[in-house]
């Protein structure tokens, strides 16, 4: 496919997107508004949700769906059903695939085994590293864990949430009432020291399962901007990533030819910081029987 960022690679072993740790929580993130179960089993999790009149349910990894299993819950009416594989290259019988497009492009960072990630990064992210460290690092500003009460109204008045939404700060919500996404989750911001208010935040969720970690709802305001404050939260994830001897950093959902023009700002700025590319199949779809209304 034609990427803007770099070439397509095979993942390594070892590598699993965000979606298949079972330390990132739901499956799916469906709009707010609608009703919504967790289904299927623990080889093949799901999501359910309604958007009246209509009933979808998404799976994500490599093991078939079992429909018999998704027969249960209290949103089981004839449903559209969509099949997000990893690796799996084949559509069993019943499944289709109505597009050859990929269904999300991520970026992944095998962290060298003597820590040093900064050699990978493009001139410019880390001359802006630099800058933060002379002029703003413990001087003006510091990165530190804040509450999710914190990193919420900091969020409300992002440019991200004025320029897109705050979809995904409810998605963090959602995703944080879970023990385990909770247990594994630390929210990390730049806070000015004389103000006290929160300039920038990140969202990282760890996986020890599959030794690796992700960045989720990532914000920053006008003065972030000017403090360079993105760069020093990846500088801080990849920092942490290699004080837990994690083996990859995953960044997920890189702009892609038909995706939202929104995603290209962000996606360009992290194109900065030494990812290789990983594509997953296209989407498999099929109609699913269930009950009536």
């Amino acid at each position: 496919m034609n990427f803007l960022y770099g070439n397509i690679v095979t993942p390594p072993v070892g590598f699993a997107p965000p979606q298949a740790w079972p330390e990132y929580g739901a499956v799916s993130d469906p709009p707010a508004i609608c009703w919504r179960e967790e289904v299927g089993s623990p080889e093949s999790p799901g999501t359910r949700w309604s958007l009246w009149p209509i009933v979808f349910e998404e799976y994500i990894g490599d093991t078939e769906p079992d429909l018999v299993q998704s027969k249960k819950g209290a949103l089981a009416y004839n449903r559209i059903v969509r099949w997000k594989r990893i690796l799996r290259g084949d559509a069993p019988r019943g499944w289709r695939a109505f597009s050859k497009k990929t269904w999300a492009v991520d970026g992944f960072f095998p962290l060298p085994e003597n820590g040093e990630y900064l050699p990978f990064w493009k001139k410019n992210a880390r001359r802006d590293l630099g800058i933060w460290k002379k002029q703003f690092s413990e001087q003006t500003h510091t990165i530190e864990p804040i509450t999710l009460a914190e990193y919420a109204e900091a969020y409300r008045r992002s440019i991200i949430a004025r320029k897109v939404n705050q979809d995904r700060l409810h998605d963090l919500i959602r995703k944080l009432e879970l023990p385990i996404v909770q247990k594994n989750t630390v929210l990390w911001g730049v806070k000015n020291i004389q103000t006290k208010e929160i300039v920038a935040g990140t969202a990282i969720i760890h996986s020890p399962t599959f030794k690796s970690s992700t960045h989720y709802a990532p914000f920053i305001t006008p003065e972030g901007a000017k403090v360079y404050a993105a760069t020093a939260l990846m500088d801080h994830w990849f920092a942490e990533g290699v004080r837990r001897k994690e083996k990859f950093l995953v960044t997920a959902n890189f702009w892609y030819q038909g995706q939202p023009k929104s995603w290209k700002g962000f996606s360009e700025f992290k194109s900065h910081f030494g990812w290789q590319y990983a594509a997953y199949p296209p989407i498999l779809v099929r109609i699913v029987g269930g009950k009536f209304f």
